[in-house]
């Protein structure tokens, strides 16, 4: 090999640096970072709570937004510098529309100051967001060959392998971050005193890995399970299948460890669907795929309707309940006068006087205006239950909010704190500790409440906010913002006071939210011209071949985390892996299109005319001898082409 190859190659290699870097190292970054949040400023959040501490997104999103940077500097370098031309394919079209949605989003986003820095537990700016589309379309120019394919595998795979690692030990109830060695690793010098402080709470034998939050794991190792098992089949060599078959195994291991039924749910449906592509190959594979799809929709109801297995599955989908329909209090209205909390169709007032002695006498009536007579349940705490049969769950206490008089009503063992003030008359302490008149979240009823693990409110609770975010979102990270944090009806039932649904647990509508209509539809469409053009590759290609089955497995990840982001949400622990699959998916793509001349018949047709019409235009012109000579080196280019054609004839095949 001489030296300019050899430079050639390394340099060559060089430009992989920053792909293997985001997919397989970046998602292993876990180390304290301390930033003011800046939401004190709202009713929901508490005025205590500025400073906060995070683990697992701010450097993840520094590192992050460092290798976007370094992608475009080396892209521009090589455009102007090396006068090279990039790849480029139309589905990049709708790419670059979302992120001109992305980017009008930001520019005229009410919440710059997030938009641009990330927000509370969830750190993805709009810059990280440009660099995961960059990571896309970097990986696609210049992962050229097979090789180059390989190694980005291989070397992001010793990052995830370390990922996989952690999150077994989790599994197993050895926390790398319990331990000393490990915490003095992930904090500042100046934290070292406070160690034994330091708790993710996390439940024992839970895997989180370095990725945080167990339901990230369904889209991580989502992706990989079905990679893995695409690599094993096309494998050559005995011990590459032995090292994949204990990859699978460890990858399966960590996502029951994360408890994440969204992630099963997905790889199912996203293995049918690839299961379903090959058997689309054959004719007669076509009807074992069509009666197998007929057997499983059957297979489903009967098992979802007669057994608790499936019961249990279907109501975790479907959910059970509304939330009007299972709780007692469904509204609460803070007066001039006095507090009126609807208990079921009951509507309840409460009031009180406070006297100079500072003894607080509370009055209670129904909706006609009648006093309720109260009885002491408890001394000690001085709260009385309601003489009526209609507020039995109810029941009332007498307190002092900082030198200040005020009531508790207790609902179903709820408590909801409100005081009289002169200027405002009776207003609702809220979790937070803020005084504010209560309003309630306007919420659709499209789903129930315990649908996907909960995630039904979240979505009816964000589904009328979609209205004025037709053209343009919020911007980017700010869901938190828009998405109403004074639900404290959900908030008390469903997931607990001074929780915030900093996700829509959809990536569909976050994007909607964050991006407006049109830039989510932008981002589908984008989506979908993988998945469709995918399946057609892969319906023709020749599956003998070890490339094949590596664009295989990357279109199958894309499809399992695509699916999974129906209830699940974009992150900077596993959108780098995503961004970085999806960009080495098109490329494969494109190699194989290349190397089996795919979607070519049209294009040899006229190809073929347009030579044939040449040698006629010549033979016209040329004496009888040579054009003898030109008839028969004509037909030699024609047997040639109908060899040719045959075997792109066997490549259309369906």
């Amino acid at each position: 090999m001489s030296k300019n190859v050899y430079a050639n190659k390394k340099k060559t290699n060089a430009l992989l640096i920053p792909i293997i870097l985001m997919m397989g190292f970046v998602p292993l970054i876990v180390h304290m970072f301390e930033y003011d949040a800046n939401l004190s400023q709202f009713d929901w959040f508490p005025a205590s709570s500025g400073l906060q501490t995070d683990f697992f997104f701010a450097w993840k999103m520094i590192a992050i937004v460092i290798l976007g940077v370094v992608m475009i500097g080396i892209m521009l370098y090589r455009y102007l510098k090396k006068k090279e031309q990039f790849q480029f394919e139309n589905s990049f079209y709708m790419l670059f529309v979302y992120a001109m949605f992305v980017a009008m989003s930001a520019l005229f986003s009410s919440y710059k100051y997030w938009v641009v820095r990330g927000t509370y537990e969830l750190f993805e700016p709009v810059w990280a967001v440009f660099a995961y589309m960059i990571l896309c379309y970097y990986v696609y120019n210049y992962v050229q060959e097979e090789k180059q394919v390989n190694k980005v595998l291989l070397w992001a795979g010793v990052g995830m392998a370390m990922v996989t690692l952690i999150g077994i030990f989790q599994y197993f109830g050895k926390d790398f971050f319990k331990t000393g060695f490990g915490k003095h690793l992930i904090t500042n010098t100046s934290f070292w005193g406070n160690l034994d402080s330091l708790n993710f709470n996390m439940a024992e034998g839970t895997s989180y890995t370095t990725l945080y939050n167990p339901n990230f794991l369904s889209f991580y190792f989502g992706m990989l399970i079905p990679l893995l098992a695409c690599l094993f089949i096309g494998a050559k060599k005995v011990w590459q299948r032995a090292a994949l078959v204990v990859a699978e195994i460890l990858c399966i291991i960590c996502l029951k460890g994360s408890g994440s039924d969204s992630g099963w749910m997905a790889v199912a449906a996203g293995a049918a669907i690839a299961v379903l592509v090959l058997l689309s190959r054959g004719k007669k594979l076509r009807y074992v795929g069509g009666a197998l799809v007929v057997a499983g929709i059957i297979g489903s109801i009967v098992i979802a309707n007669t057994t608790s297995f499936g019961e249990r599955i279907k109501n975790t989908i479907t959910g059970t309940y509304h939330m009007e329909d299972q709780y007692s209090l469904n509204d609460i209205a803070t007066n001039d006068e006095d507090v009126v909390l609807k208990i079921w169709d009951n509507a309840l007032s409460v009031s009180y006087d406070s006297a100079e002695d500072g003894t607080i006498q509370i009055l209670c009536k129904d909706s006609d205006g009648n006093p309720l007579g109260q009885t002491l349940a408890d001394e000690g705490t001085q709260t009385y239950s309601i003489d009526d049969e209609r507020f039995a769950n109810v029941q009332v206490q007498p307190v002092m909010f900082d030198q200040t008089a005020g009531i508790s009503v207790y609902v179903d063992g709820i408590s909801w704190n409100f005081v009289k003030t002169d200027d405002d008359g009776y207003e609702f302490l809220n979790p937070a500790g803020k005084l504010v008149k209560y309003e309630k979240v306007k919420q659709s009823n499209l789903f129930k409440e315990d649908a996907m693990s909960s995630r039904g409110h979240i979505w009816n609770t964000t589904i009328p906010v979609l209205g004025k975010h037709v053209f343009v979102g919020s911007g980017a990270n700010t869901y938190l913002l828009e998405r109403p944090q004074n639900d404290y009806f959900g908030q008390a039932y469903i997931y607990g006071f001074n929780n915030y649904d900093v996700k829509a647990h959809c990536w569909y509508l976050q994007q909607w939210v964050e991006t407006g209509l049109f830039g989510t539809l932008a981002l589908i469409g984008f989506l979908l011209w993988y998945i469709i053009r995918s399946v057609r590759i892969y319906r023709r290609v020749d599956l003998h071949e070890h490339l094949s089955w590596v664009g295989f497995g990357l279109f199958a990840a894309v499809l399992v985390y695509v699916i999974a982001a129906v209830a699940n949400d974009s992150n900077v622990c596993t959108a780098p892996v995503f961004w970085g699959m999806l960009g080495l998916g098109m490329a494969v793509n494109r190699m194989l299109v290349t190397k089996e001349n795919l979607f070519v018949k049209a294009e040899e047709t006229q190809t073929t005319e347009n030579d044939n019409a040449d040698v006629q235009q010549k033979n016209d012109a040329a004496p009888v001898n040579e054009n003898v000579n030109a008839e028969n080196k004509n037909g030699k280019q024609k047997a040639s082409g109908k060899k040719q054609s045959r075997k792109q004839r066997k490549n259309q095949k369906k």
